[in-house]
This record gives structure tokens, C-alpha cells and sequence, in this order.
């Protein structure tokens, strides 16, 4: 018995060390990494936010739909593939406390009306946990850690090394002229994928009930808190849909956000009277040409209203 517990104990005093060698090791090499979603855009975010005057957060069409260059000279657009209020508003907490900054935050009302939104969407933070303890504290927040993660720490690079060894090879772009905004090209192929969707009905998704998420509320109001303690002026905002369906989810949106004193501004049906296949890839994400038009509109709605 005793000899099978000294066996037991060694196994878990050489796995602590050789975990540490690889996730140290990890560490330094994702750290060189400043290319790609899986890490380089986070590493990029975090190495240069304490200096940026505009930032973008939010979902795939945060990403592909706001070019910050039109904005500020000095912006960077955060948005992530995949990612929601959880991830976003995370993020925005990890911006310095004494500098003037404008947050946009691109919010789509089917998130915040998810009653099955459980905040998910911050595992894609997870490469960090160990490095930041906002970051943490988030992640145990919501219940997304491992608890295995407490002894071995390599767990935070899951599914992320291949990624990170890809991206430091072999670069997808060059991070010294890449502000995040990743506009789309769309291709004849997709362009006539887009025009045989549109020949089918929308499925009604409208709910009965439409209330916002306890968690949903709790995120948006921790970073209306955070950004009028720590001098940053704060917009949310929802960008173009093809065909905006449950209006009355926006309305709601809007009139909860209000309530909050919040500057919301509902761009879901900004190309409704011409809709122009050109400006989409799909019914939710814009083309290039599509996005250069809304970000456009963003560039003079900012300007009027003194924000930028």
C-alpha cells in the first residue's frame, strides 16, 4: 500500500513539473505570436490597448463590420469570430483606468435575450487564466474554469497550441499595419449561395416572453460601471441585418439600455430601403462594400454627436 501511494505521489509530482515546463514554455512561445484568431489578435489587443483612443468589441459582425481606421488613427477593432458578452465584456474591463477612451460595443439583441446564455463564450480567454486575474475572476464567475486547471496549467492552452505554432511559423498577416477590422470579400460562389437563401421564408424566432438574461443585464450594466468610473465614454450599438426579424426584441433592447442611460444606437435596418446584394454575404454579415457604407455612417453619427 505504501509502496502503490510513493508511486501515486511521484506520478503526480513528475506531471506537476513537466506540466509546468509546457505551459512555461507555452507562455513564451505564444507570446511571440501577434497574427491569427486563436491568440495573435488577443496578444496584439492586450500589447497595445492601454494606447488606443477607439476600440471595437463584439461578435463576428463587430469584426467584419466596423472599420476603426475611419474612427480614429489610434483604434483597433477587437471583435472575435464566436465570441459574446462575456468575452467582449471582459475584455473592455482590462482597459487602463486613467485614460479617455471611446468603447463601442456591437450587441445583438438575440444574445441578450438568450435565457439560456450561460457566458460560454469566455472560455476563448482561457490561454490567460493564469496570467491575468481579471480574466480569472471572470472565468470562475460564470463557472467556465476546469478545475483541473488549478494544478495543471498547460489545460489553458487546450486546443490552441497547434494554432499558436502555425501562427508563429508562418505569420497570417502583418500585425504592424493590422488594426482588426477584417473586412469580407465575397466571391461569385458565396454571392450566389446568399441569392438561393434568400428565395426561402425566415423561420419566425420571436418569442413570447422577450426578457433580457440575468447574466446579459449583469454584463452590460458591470461595463456601463466600469466605463464611468475609469473615464471612457461608452456606445453600444447594432449593426445592418439583411432582414430584421423580431423587431420587437430591438425595441426592448433599446428601451432596457435607455433605462440604464446608455447611448444605443439600432443600425439593423440601415440598407432596409436599398438593400443591394452587393453590400452582404449573407443576411447578417455585410460585404466590404457593405461595411465601408456603415462604417461610414458611424464616422458622421460620431462626429455630430461629439464622441470621436
Amino acid at each position: 500500500m505504501k509502496k502503490a501511494l510513493k508511486l501515486v505521489v511521484l506520478i503526480l509530482v513528475l506531471s506537476f513539473i513537466v506540466d509546468k515546463v509546457v505551459y512555461y514554455s507555452l507562455n513564451k512561445l505564444s507570446d511571440k505570436v501577434l497574427s491569427g484568431q486563436a491568440i495573435g489578435k488577443l496578444n496584439q489587443y492586450l500589447f497595445q490597448k492601454d494606447d488606443l483612443n477607439v476600440i471595437a468589441y463584439g461578435t463576428s459582425r463587430a469584426n467584419h463590420h466596423i472599420d476603426v481606421s475611419l474612427l480614429d488613427t489610434s483604434s483597433f477593432n477587437m471583435g472575435m469570430d464566436g465570441s459574446s458578452l462575456a468575452y467582449s465584456s471582459t475584455l473592455i474591463k482590462l482597459l487602463p483606468k486613467n485614460k479617455k477612451q471611446t468603447v463601442i460595443w456591437h450587441i445583438d439583441p438575440k444574445k441578450v435575450f438568450d435565457s439560456n446564455y450561460d457566458g460560454e463564450d469566455i472560455k476563448g480567454l482561457v490561454s490567460k487564466y493564469h496570467r491575468n486575474d481579471i480574466i480569472q475572476s471572470e472565468i470562475n464567475k460564470v463557472k467556465q474554469n476546469n478545475p483541473l486547471q488549478l494544478f495543471y496549467w498547460s489545460i489553458d492552452y487546450n486546443g490552441k497550441a497547434f494554432g499558436i505554432l502555425k501562427n508563429l511559423i508562418r505569420p497570417n498577416y502583418d500585425f504592424k499595419t493590422y488594426n482588426g477590422y477584417d473586412p469580407i470579400n465575397v466571391s461569385q460562389t458565396q454571392k450566389e449561395i446568399f441569392e438561393s437563401t434568400l428565395e426561402k421564408k425566415d423561420a419566425v424566432e420571436c418569442p413570447e416572453d422577450i426578457n433580457a438574461s440575468f447574466l446579459a443585464k449583469e454584463y452590460i450594466k458591470s461595463v456601463k460601471l466600469f466605463c464611468e468610473q475609469n473615464n471612457k465614454t461608452l456606445v453600444m450599438l447594432t449593426s445592418p441585418t439583411y432582414n430584421p426579424i423580431c423587431k420587437e426584441q430591438y425595441l426592448k433592447l433599446e428601451q432596457m439600455l435607455k433605462k440604464l442611460n446608455i447611448n444605443y444606437y439600432n443600425y439593423s435596418e440601415f440598407f432596409i430601403s436599398n438593400n443591394s446584394l452587393n453590400y452582404w454575404k449573407d443576411k447578417t454579415h455585410l460585404s466590404t462594400k457593405g461595411a465601408s457604407l456603415f462604417s461610414e455612417a458611424l464616422k458622421t453619427l460620431f462626429t455630430e454627436k461629439g464622441i470621436i
